[in-house]
């Protein structure tokens, strides 16, 4: 699967915050049927949290409509007030996903 991933850097002591909001988002977006578009990982650093949005296909990014529903601006609104930064633009392959995903999709 193409996907779009959002890179959100925290700050030392943001960061527990932070994975909570989007761990809450997750669950709530997975909650409405989005269990195979949305998923995050944390980098083995801790200071970087990937949030995935992903396409309907393999070559296929996901549509603006499935961005602004995922990303909608209370969310980024709540990551950009703890976050030190909020990068668009890693467009990967799906390879790795957290742990809460491997039971609801192989890759």
């Amino acid at each position: 699967m193409a996907e779009r991933v959002f890179s959100i850097v925290t700050r030392p002591d943001t960061g527990l915050e932070l994975f909570e909001i989007i761990q809450n988002r997750v669950s709530e977006l997975h909650g409405r049927g989005l269990a195979k578009v949305v998923g995050y990982e944390v980098m083995s650093n801790g200071r970087v949290i990937l949030l995935k949005v992903r396409g309907p296909a393999e070559d296929v990014m996901p549509s603006d409509e499935t961005l602004e529903s995922v990303l909608d601006d209370d969310f980024v609104e709540r990551l950009e007030a703890l976050a030190q930064e909020l990068v668009d633009g890693f467009y990967v392959p799906s390879f790795a996903h957290c742990a809460s995903e491997l039971g609801d999709e192989t890759s």
